[in-house]
């Protein structure tokens, strides 16, 4: 019986209202992974801390300037979880960012999410606050989360669908994107152990469709597919509290995003202590 579910979310910002891209990226990849640990205890708490090549958030390098490839990130991540019950879970935490190259940038976000498990099945429903130091800009998002987990023996796969809604404020009034847009984001992970539970691989695909939520570089904001992601993350477990992760992804978008080429490829590498 899994007794924890722990949503490990180095959640950021998305994309995008001019053409000084603002916020936050997929050095969450792994940011909206479901990662399931056993555990007897009532609460759970993680510190990770780690570094981007590239601030890639829903299809949009978000750092990215005239002048080069676009700007890492240097982040760290704080998050408690209570264990309610044996399937249900209370996440709490904040995520710090700041740019490497583009030094002035710096990002807060607050989140929090409760889980109920069904057997391998897991539904979350969240909340985010977003933001932005230099500009200064933040927001206000909800989303909710499905993901089931197949155990194949040699490698589990899940399979995930979460919906993101932005509630505001409009851009207008210093929102980070358009008020009631939102993100869709169909993903498959996968987990391969290569060494015992110590070593694994963990691919994964996702598809994201945007509503209003990313603008193209003419400044519009449209609705229709956002995004293609594919990418391989290696999990070194080193003892029972700290962890190495690092991994390679690679994006595909067809709209133009703002700041951000058809092609992109990025990387990265964490640490985490988990108590």
């Amino acid at each position: 019986m899994k007794l924890a579910t722990k949503i490990l979310a180095v959640l950021g910002v998305a994309a995008v209202v001019a053409s000084n891209p603002l916020l936050a990226g997929d050095g969450k990849t792994f940011k909206d992974k479901v990662i399931v640990e056993e555990t007897s205890k009532w609460w759970g708490a993680s510190l990770s801390t780690g570094w981007d090549s590239l601030y890639m958030f829903r299809g949009v390098n978000v750092l990215r300037n005239d002048m080069s490839y676009g700007s890492g990130i240097y982040w760290t991540n704080l998050d408690f979880t209570w264990n309610i019950t044996e399937n249900d879970f209370l996440t709490v935490g904040t995520w710090v960012a700041f740019g490497t190259q583009k030094t002035d940038y710096k990002e807060l976000d607050v989140f929090t999410s409760y889980t109920h498990t069904f057997g391998d099945f897991s539904l979350s429903v969240g909340y985010i606050f977003y933001y932005v130091w230099s500009s200064p800009l933040y927001s206000h998002e909800l989303n909710v989360s499905g993901a089931y987990e197949f155990d194949l023996g040699f490698m589990t796969i899940t399979p995930s669908l979460t919906y993101f809604f932005n509630v505001g404020p409009a851009t207008e009034e210093q929102g980070i994107a358009p008020e009631a847009s939102s993100y869709l984001l169909a993903r498959i992970d996968g987990s391969i152990a290569i060494y015992k539970d110590v070593i694994s691989l963990d691919p994964w695909v996702s598809f994201g469709t945007n509503f209003r939520y990313n603008a193209n570089e003419d400044g519009h904001f449209f609705n229709g597919a956002n995004d293609l992601q594919v990418g391989i993350g290696v999990p070194i477990k080193i003892n029972d509290v700290i962890s190495l992760y690092g991994y390679g992804a690679y994006s595909y978008q067809w709209y133009d995003l703002v700041g951000t080429r058809p092609s992109t490829f990025w990387g990265g590498a964490s640490v985490i202590f988990s108590f």
